[in-house]
């Protein structure tokens, strides 16, 4: 697989933040988000977060702060020499060892080149552009210089990736199960810490390491029919 990793342009940054806002109001803080993932440490993108909506002269406004007063292509590039010394080796070894045997049990598919992006604020998203070609964008300009930070981000959001067609929308889990699902492989395969607020979680009965090495659909089908019976039976008694 190549791997590449770039950082975004002004230009791209910002409408990525601007896609951000949208999505923050309209889902993602119903998850306790914070709007913090997603923008440069200024106090003017904070404001502009606060806005649950954006009128012509408010983008203008954001937008020309940005590009040309916050826009820093150094801040990044900051963990540049560590991918490429550390984590790009590690991730390699990593996807070797644990995830390539899984493939077929999983029923998914590797693709050929990863492309790396980076953006401003904290945390990652990923997209499949096509079976040969996945998409990651890691906003890590408030991130510290941290290999093993990095490294557990970066097999979380492809393991996400991986599984996201064959088994996350077939199945249509929820984003609460589907975060825990990816923390249980990721924990099994690397030993990376788990999110605390998924711990609890419905799905820790079927995500086992049996059910990861062997049949990782079977187990979230079967999850899945029994997580929407249960709520079929919890609406049933609530409308009594």
């Amino acid at each position: 697989m190549q791997i590449t990793m770039r950082p975004m342009t002004a230009e791209e940054a910002w409408n990525f933040m601007l896609s951000n806002h949208s999505l923050y109001h309209k889902l993602l803080k119903r998850y306790r988000a914070s709007y913090i993932d997603f923008i440069p440490q200024a106090d003017e993108f904070k404001q502009m977060f606060d806005k649950e909506t954006l009128n012509d002269k408010d983008i203008e406004h954001y937008k020309n702060i940005f590009v040309n007063k916050v826009y820093n292509v150094k801040k990044l590039q900051h963990l540049d020499n560590i991918f490429e010394d550390d984590v790009k080796p590690k991730f390699e070894q990593a996807v070797n060892q644990h995830l390539v045997p899984l493939l077929k049990a999983w029923n998914a598919i590797m693709p050929k080149k990863l492309e790396i992006q980076c953006s401003y604020g904290r945390g990652s998203n990923y997209w499949r552009k096509s079976d040969d070609v996945a998409l990651m964008l890691f906003r890590m300009s408030r991130y510290p210089d941290d290999a093993t930070k990095f490294l557990g981000i970066m097999f979380h959001e492809f393991v996400h990736m991986l599984i996201e067609k064959p088994i996350i929308q077939k199945y249509k889990v929820p984003k609460d199960l589907k975060e825990r699902i990816v923390d249980l492989i990721c924990y099994e395969c690397i030993k990376r810490p788990v999110q605390p607020r998924y711990e609890n979680s419905f799905a820790n009965k079927y995500i086992t390491p049996e059910a990861i090495k062997t049949d990782l659909p079977g187990a979230v089908e079967k999850m899945m029919a029994d997580y929407i019976l249960l709520q079929q039976k919890q609406n049933s008694a609530v409308r009594k």
